[in-house]
């Protein structure tokens, strides 16, 4: 993967300076534009998504989602289960 990266100039190998016998993958400015270019498409749908949201919306609507999520995990992915795991 990082060959295929490199080759496309998204990524360039650099020296690990904690440790001469490895190299890290970096990300290149080219990679970086493509990055955003990539996400620019879903940074559009969300705001189109939250128009007319409050900041305290989003902040009552952000604190609710991690509830949900913290509750399907305490499920483990058994949703007949009501109480708290054992």
């Amino acid at each position: 993967l990082v060959d295929i990266l490199e080759r496309d100039g998204l990524s360039r190998r650099v020296p690990d300076p904690g440790d001469r016998r490895s190299v890290l993958a970096e990300i290149t400015p080219a990679g970086q534009a493509w990055i955003e270019a990539f996400r620019k498409p879903a940074q559009l749908a969300m705001r189109a998504m939250f128009q007319g949201f409050t900041p305290e919306d989003l902040v009552a609507f952000r604190d609710l989602c991690l509830r949900l999520a913290a509750n399907q995990h305490r499920l483990g992915g058994h949703p007949h289960r009501t109480g708290p795991r054992p």
